[in-house]
């Protein structure tokens, strides 16, 4: 089987150790990219696995230089889509509904990105409880740069990063490579991908199935990394959530423009000027709704785009360019400009032909399995805001302690904690008032008051 590589077949194989369940990515000539095919062999399987007593864990890794995948083949999709074979679209509506198996699995399931994470690439992990980085991990979403938007379940999953990280992921297509994915919430553990094989070995010999027992192995195996920021320097998250936060790309850039020229700030106007301005606009608008959707929502949300997507000029120049052009070319878009398209009327108000449907009626509004990554801004927030005032968490440190205690010692808590309570919060002083003889003598002290610890979001 596995010098099988030229069939449909090998490109996906299947590996079963004791307990342990296996897919293995085999398509390294194309960065294990996925196909309609490759789809059609885990679906099943997949399945199978999950109703059976003798699978403990479900591991996906990749094979080749691609080392987990390189997202959808989207110039097989271009190609089927020009040759009006129905399979294009059948790629998108199997592929979703194997993304809501992965996330709603009872069987823990763990994938080891140890090279590219790409696009499409998501729906096979980001859904997942267990999301393995490595140095070589390299993540990004460039839908909008061959004028498509995101999909299998991306609009879910970034609405969910701190902050505006997913905004900015998702409309300039930057990437996010090796420690960085953990900090910033792509990866729930960093570990080198010299100790893969080992810790492979080690799940095998599990005899369990418990997801807080896979959890603590894999923390016998992450390496603590000395970094010098927490997935993106302190000053380059103030301005992502300060820039990205708006509901228009028009809006966006202008607070780009207001901010000090840098070439960081230079690099990510052309990053979005390079972009489909369809594609921008309709993946702004993507994730805004996606905030208020459930998983399943946002998959349907997405299906319904990705039909109007693939009969645009941008679909099919942006990618035309991208894989056929030598050398490559930028896309003529079209609209060219921002402000000629009105995406509320062509992409949010009417349903496309074809309904997403699922197998089953499970569905999440929030990860069940979010505690074995690293705690959220939302959460620090939660911690400090809710509770009666006399047991309400008040200080830095009672945060911290807090969430250390919580996480029971997992790697990177308290750098993280550390820099979200350093970004968000500040602290004040609350004036002490001491009764004089009269009423109108009290007097305001700001020196003798208590202190206590606020959020703080910064705008400005």
């Amino acid at each position: 089987m596995l010098s099988d590589i030229d069939s449909p077949q090998a490109h996906v194989l299947h590996k079963k150790v004791l307990g342990a369940r296996m897919f293995i990515l085999n398509r390294p000539e194309k960065l294990n990219a996925l196909t309609l095919t490759m789809v059609r062999n885990m679906a099943p399987q997949l399945k199978a696995w999950d109703v059976s007593k003798l699978a403990k864990f479900i591991l996906v890794k990749g094979v080749g230089d691609g080392r987990f995948c390189a997202g959808d083949d989207i110039l097989d999709i271009l190609l089927r889509v020009r040759a009006k074979d129905p399979d294009s679209l059948h790629f998108f509506q199997e592929k979703f509904r194997l993304v809501q198996m992965i996330a709603t699995l009872q069987t823990p399931y763990i994938t080891f990105l140890d090279g590219y994470a790409l696009g499409g690439a998501l729906g096979l992990f980001a859904h997942g409880p267990f999301r393995i980085a490595t140095e070589r991990t390299i993540f990004a979403t460039p839908e909008a740069n061959i004028g498509f938007c995101p999909n299998s379940g991306a609009s879910f999953f970034l609405a969910k990063l701190d902050g505006e990280i997913g905004t900015y992921l998702a409309l300039t297509g930057s990437r996010i490579e090796g420690i960085d994915t953990f900090y910033t919430g792509i990866a729930t553990h960093y570990i080198p991908s010299v100790r893969l094989p080992a810790l492979e070995d080690r799940l095998i010999d599990l005899e369990t199935s418990d997801h807080e027992v896979i959890h603590r192995v894999l923390e016998e195996f992450v390496e603590p990394v000395p970094t010098d920021k927490i997935g993106m320097q302190q000053s380059m998250r103030k301005t992502i959530d300060r820039c990205f936060r708006y509901d228009s790309i028009d809006e966006i850039m202008a607070a780009l423009d207001r901010e000090k020229s840098t070439t960081w700030i230079r690099e990510t106007r052309q990053k979005l000027l390079s972009a489909s301005p369809t594609a921008l606009k309709v993946t702004l608008k993507a994730l805004r709704k996606a905030r208020s959707m459930t998983l399943c929502e946002s998959l349907k949300m997405e299906f319904d785009l990705v039909q109007k997507f693939m009969v645009t000029s941008d679909f099919d120049q942006g990618i035309h360019s991208q894989f056929l052009n030598k050398p490559r070319q930028r896309p003529q878009w079209n609209p060219n400009h921002i402000s000629d398209i009105e995406v509320d009327q062509l992409y949010f108000s009417r349903g496309s032909p074809n309904e997403l449907t699922f197998l089953s009626n499970l569905d999440m509004r929030q990860y069940p399995y979010a505690r074995f990554g690293l705690p959220s801004e939302n959460d620090v927030r939660l911690a400090l805001m809710t509770g009666d005032e006399k047991d309400r968490l008040t200080t830095k440190q009672q945060i911290m302690d807090w969430f250390v205690k919580g996480s029971r010692g997992k790697h990177g808590v308290k750098e993280k904690i550390q820099d979200i309570l350093d970004r968000k919060t500040i602290v004040e002083t609350k004036p002490k008032i001491t009764n004089g003889e009269e009423e109108d003598d009290k007097q305001v002290s700001t020196t003798t008051g208590s202190a206590s610890l606020i959020w703080h979001d910064e705008v400005h």
